[in-house]
């Protein structure tokens, strides 16, 4: 079952929209330190200065140059594609002790009809490590399928055991077949109530954050709605090189032991 209200905070962008060409040289008072800083504002998917002077100070990625950060002051594009929520509370991650311990995935759409035909996107996110990954799908069907793939894949990969496994009760989570495929991987399955979205609070806070960071990427490109898978993807990468709540490593550092880099940003 798709959350309506992620629907509404995705791509409603007019195809033909451009934004207005940013002149530095013409905005007053804009220093060379306030144009590095909006630069990296926009590399980091808008991340705020402020979550930016956090990657420095924890040295927490590579590439990211010591220089001086300022406010960047009104950014058009976070205007738009920014709008104020009520803050979603989930129970804290309790006795999650490592990767694995709980997995969470969601479903958003319909979407936007993408040039490569996706309708819909598959949000999964390990809860120890905040590790999220992103599947466009043609149609909700498929997320069965790409559910099971990507636990088999991470179990792999992680040398981990899944113990358990948390959706909402739509039929593309709740049905014998994945309930057979958790059986034998001795994985718990629970399950959060119709539209009480605080129940699995996490997963719907990390869509909200990854469709704000794809927005805004369009919006300041000026690219279609019809990307945004392309969007999504980059928004993910951008999400998994970043730190969360208290956290001082990123969910790329906590499940490989590396920092991330960006120098290619």
């Amino acid at each position: 079952m798709a959350d309506q209200d992620q629907n509404v905070s995705i791509i409603p962008i007019s195809i033909n929209w451009i934004p207005p060409p940013i002149n530095f040289a013409t905005r007053p008072g804009y220093s060379h330190w306030k144009e590095c800083s909006y630069l990296w504002h926009q590399r980091m998917g808008h991340l705020s200065i402020r979550n930016i002077k956090r990657l420095l100070k924890y040295n927490a990625v590579e590439g990211l140059y010591n220089t001086k950060l300022n406010d960047v002051g009104i950014c058009h594009a976070c205007s738009i594609a920014m709008s104020e929520h009520r803050p979603i509370k989930s129970p804290l991650r309790k006795n999650i002790l490592t990767a694995g311990d709980k997995i969470l995935a969601d479903l958003v759409g319909p979407l936007p009809l993408s040039i490569d035909k996706k309708r819909y996107a598959l949000i999964i996110q390990d809860l120890f490590s905040r590790l999220t990954a992103f599947i466009p799908l043609n149609d909700k069907t498929e997320a069965q399928y790409h559910l099971k793939m990507w636990m088999i894949q991470f179990t792999n990969t992680m040398k981990v055991s899944i113990k358990g496994l948390r959706t909402d009760d739509g039929a593309e989570f709740k049905n014998n077949m994945m309930d057979e495929f958790l059986r034998e991987k001795g994985i718990i399955h629970e399950y959060s109530m119709p539209y009480e979205h605080h129940q699995n609070g996490k997963i719907k806070r990390t869509n909200r954050t990854i469709s704000e960071i794809a927005r805004t990427s369009l919006i300041t490109a000026g690219l279609p709605a019809t990307v945004w898978p392309w969007a999504f993807k980059h928004a993910i990468w951008i999400f998994n090189q970043t730190l969360h709540a208290d956290e001082q490593k990123t969910p790329y550092e906590i499940v490989s032991g590396k920092k991330p880099s960006l120098y290619l940003l």
